[in-house]
């Protein structure tokens, strides 16, 4: 089964899981140009990026903050 995200109408957060839900294989973010598609058995989604967020932190995922500010 492919999994889809097609041009949602607002950014959409993604988790993959293995068949049995033991493992994360992929994560990732869905803006409303893109589009996206897995092979994963199972894909989780969210439209709220703090939920998204806490699932992969209790997973022992950290993501990278974006420094956007200039060096001096």
């Amino acid at each position: 089964m492919i999994h889809k995200i097609e041009t949602p109408e607002q950014t959409t957060y993604f988790i993959c899981y293995n068949e049995d839900s033991s493992e994360i294989t992929a994560y990732g973010i869905v803006e409303p140009t893109q589009k996206m598609g897995t092979g994963q058995p199972i894909m989780d989604t969210y439209l709220n990026e703090i939920d998204w967020q806490n699932v992969l932190l209790e997973e022992g995922i950290e993501l990278e903050e974006e420094n956007n500010e200039e060096n001096s």
